[in-house]
């Protein structure tokens, strides 16, 4: 346990949260962490410092609402009013007034940014052999803002909450082993993946976390999440207002929970470190062992699907953390940047990545939800209902895959399918 952590803020973030071990109960440590990522953040002050903080904007009061149980996130369902979904953000490009993005709730006192609104087109995808399959295309808006019209260059880009298990193992990857790939890449001339090379720490590190790769570490996934969806300052994002800028006075004037036995901050870096512990030793959802459908493996690689999701990789060797070095882990992604084409275009570049370039997916875990397939929230903003939706939205580097997909057999089709479900 960091020694900054003093056994009075470890008693009362014991009594403040029911403590639950998770399944691989990995020790003290991680039973805090799993406590912290489950809290509900309260608005300051209160009489416990140590939970205080909410806001004073913020899209959720905690890690576990926009992750419930691990999980990714869902977008708003336009057949129920006043929806929000789980998880779900507008991010912009620095809107003057709004920041980065779209805050949809606020602690007494303050006026949320506005609500996140989407209506679906539903389109039909014609397979050559006549089998169909539902497209829904998205329109973003937001309802009730609270500031004023958003800018006339202010683009949204929607995004859901990704599922989080397994993130300890894809930062454990080398920079130098994801450069490589993309090397071989170039190379090969198949795909022409990237690194989104991004600040961190003073210098350009290998973006590998965000659905543009927009961060390089858990640390500062974390860290970022906790700015802008909680409102709350850590020492990687030090403004205890979160995305409030300046125009928004009144919430940075508000009531904020940073304090000096904090290091100044809402997050301290011993709690943070808590909550990168936890997510660290979450092992993925299926994708600790190789696939064993040898033919699904082989259909996946000539459709073209491996070319960007990448099976396999090998974990650096980290003494620090030796549960994690040195393991041959298949999350199928390349962790890269690809031109998606313009069907999943947004015009809000990230660092080097474009606005239609996205990371490739990590597939491992879909195998817990393969029963929901038809019900899905795949990709960026949810918007694919099933693994097959999702396919069909691939362009640009991957409208080869798709068109193969597209050509083959009805029952290779399903079966390429069941083979992704079981990742």
């Amino acid at each position: 346990m960091p020694k900054r952590f003093s056994r009075r803020l470890l008693a009362a973030l014991l009594l403040l949260s029911p403590l639950t071990a998770p399944a691989r109960a990995d020790g003290l440590d991680d039973r805090i962490g799993e406590g912290l990522f489950r809290r509900m953040w309260v608005a300051a002050p209160t009489a416990t410092q140590a939970a205080d903080g909410l806001g004073p904007l913020y899209n959720a009061r905690g890690c576990a609402a926009c992750h419930p149980k691990g999980g990714g996130g869902r977008p708003p369902d336009p057949a129920v009013a006043e929806d929000q979904g789980v998880g779900f953000a507008l991010k912009m490009n620095d809107d003057p007034v709004y920041g980065r993005q779209i805050q949809s709730n606020a602690i007494p006192g303050q006026i949320a940014e506005g609500r996140p609104t989407v209506r679906y087109r539903e389109e039909t995808a014609r397979f050559p052999d006549g089998d169909t399959a539902r497209l829904r295309r998205p329109t973003y808006g937001i309802a009730n803002l609270g500031y004023g019209p958003l800018a006339a260059t202010t683009r949204l880009t929607p995004r859901v909450a990704p599922r989080v298990h397994g993130m300890g193992l894809l930062d454990a990857i080398p920079d130098d082993v994801i450069e490589a790939e993309a090397a071989k890449q170039r190379e090969e001339g198949v795909v022409a993946g990237r690194p989104n090379h991004v600040p961190a720490d003073g210098a350009l590190r290998v973006g590998r976390f965000g659905w543009k790769a927009s961060n390089p570490s858990l640390d500062r996934q974390n860290s970022e999440a906790f700015s802008l969806d909680v409102g709350m300052s850590t020492p990687s994002f030090r403004d205890p207002w979160g995305d409030c800028t300046a125009a928004q006075t009144a919430c940075r004037a508000g009531p904020h929970g940073d304090s000096k036995q904090f290091e100044g901050l809402e997050i301290p870096s011993s709690i943070i470190g808590l909550i990168d512990g936890y997510l660290r030793d979450l092992p993925p959802d299926g994708g600790l062992e190789p696939p064993k459908d040898a033919a699904g493996t082989a259909l996946f690689a000539a459709v073209g699907c491996a070319s960007c999701h990448r099976p396999s990789y090998t974990t650096g060797v980290d003494p620090a953390r030796p549960a994690l070095s040195n393991r041959t882990v298949f999350p199928h992604s390349d962790l890269l940047l690809h031109d998606m084409g313009d069907g999943l275009a947004d015009e809000v570049p990230m660092f080097q990545a474009r606005g239609r370039d996205w990371r490739t997916t990590p597939l491992w875990g879909l195998n817990r939800l393969a029963a929901q397939d038809g019900r899905l929230t795949l990709l960026h903003d949810g918007r694919a209902r099933s693994v097959t939706e999702a396919i069909l939205w691939h362009g640009g580097e991957a409208e080869k895959a798709r068109k193969n997909f597209m050509d083959l057999p009805r029952e290779a089709r399903k079966r390429l399918v069941r083979y992704v479900l079981g990742l």
